[in-house]
């Protein structure tokens, strides 16, 4: 049941671009705009104490330290809110790099199932593309790629990125070509308009340079292609940090993405968001993550108590089943919020998820309509009815 907060890391996605650096003059990475809200303030140090405790790891905890004051340029980093796109961002716009992820100790656990990984290959169905060519960026062990191969697309058909070097032999096991480079790097330059379909699940919320991201994305799709996102609901992340749960912290998760931003970047790139959906909320998926978040957040809170004690000690079926223990006797403490959440259903799944098709003509997409679309589909079964949500 208490489970760890696994970090991915972009370099091993798409590289490490350090943007938005000017602290004085903050403007929305997503549409540019300097109409702007400050949430919070992040110090270093708070944040090396979310991604290592001290007290079970003070070595690593002072290295993170470090990192990301080199990161921010300082000490302290805003979480800042778009008034007009609703985009969240932290300020300085840096995303973490192969150090940072190093010190945290990214995992490299993939779920095998996903609701974005299911939305996705129905669409990819609905497209109907015989022998489509598709990339999948940050690819884990292959799991969503297993889903559409070979029934929708061809394995030999497939380019996979992905930095763990435990996953790329599992992946060319699987026919599939994979490939350790950044998406952004000179070795796909031949790859210009080579795709049907790109893939992206929970990376773009790690991402610096969006322009840069997004405009390759662009290059890369054939006339007609279409790239798939999903990132966390902002909902979601909003009723954790409310609620006494893990909250969303830079240098790691950067971005709290709303179909309006990701509208409004697409203008500027040659793309154009088609579709946008929340996942539909799984209560077993959200109790479990509830109960476990609300538990590690509880060590937090309280680096010295027997809690943060007991997490500190080292992996086992020990330390497992004492946590799972605790956790389950602070469940009463939640049904505030459980009860919270039961009235805003609707708004709170797990992942907000995204089509993005390339525009033949540029200059198609600066004219969209500039009064964005105000509401999302939650887990729509008609493909028409959430494409409408931007038209």
């Amino acid at each position: 049941m208490v489970e760890g907060i696994t970090c991915s890391s972009p370099e091993a996605l798409t590289g490490q671009h350090a943007f938005g650096t000017d602290r004085d003059e903050p403007e929305c990475p997503a549409c540019k705009s300097r109409s702007l809200a400050s949430l919070r303030t992040v110090s270093a140090r708070e944040a090396a104490q979310f991604f290592a405790p001290e007290r079970a790891d003070a070595e690593s905890h002072e290295r993170i330290f470090a990192c990301v004051t080199s990161l921010w340029g300082g000490q302290t980093c805003h979480i800042m809110s778009c008034r007009d796109c609703g985009f969240g961002f932290a300020w300085p716009f840096v995303a973490g790099n192969a150090e940072f992820y190093n010190f945290t100790g990214a995992a490299g656990v993939y779920p095998r199932s996903k609701w974005e990984f299911a939305r996705t290959a129905a669409e990819v169905e609905r497209l109907n593309r015989p022998g489509a060519k598709v990339l999948e960026v940050g690819a884990g062990n292959g799991y969503f790629l297993d889903l559409i191969c070979p029934s929708l697309v061809r394995a030999e058909d497939v380019i996979a990125l992905e930095y763990n070097e435990k996953s790329i032999p599992i992946l060319r096991g699987k026919g599939y070509q994979a490939l350790s480079v950044d998406l952004r790097d000179k070795a796909l330059d031949g790859y210009r308009a080579s795709f049907d379909f790109i893939f992206l699940f929970q990376i773009v919320e790690h991402l610096d340079g969006l322009d840069e991201l997004f405009g390759r994305i662009r290059s890369l799709l054939k006339a007609g292609g279409s790239a798939f996102c999903a990132v966390p609901n902002q909902a979601r992340i909003e009723y954790q940090e409310a609620n006494r749960s893990v909250p969303d912290l830079p240098p790691n998760h950067i971005g709290r993405w709303t179909p309006q931003a990701f509208e409004a970047v697409c203008r500027r790139n040659g793309l154009m968001a088609q579709s946008a959906e929340l996942e539909p909320l799984s209560w077993g998926e959200f109790l479990s993550h509830d109960i476990s978040y609300s538990h590690i957040r509880r060590t937090q809170l309280d680096p010295d108590g027997i809690i943060a004690r007991i997490r500190s000690l080292p992996r086992g079926r020990t330390r497992r089943l004492m946590e799972a223990a605790l956790a389950a006797l602070f469940i009463p403490t939640r049904l505030s919020a459980w009860r919270h959440a039961y009235r805003n259903r609707e708004k709170l799944g797990a992942s907000l998820w995204v089509r993005l098709d390339r525009c033949e003509r540029p200059d198609i997409a600066e004219l969209q309509d500039a009064e964005l679309a105000p509401a999302v589909t939650a887990g729509s079964s008609s493909p028409a009815e959430s494409e409408a949500m931007f038209s």
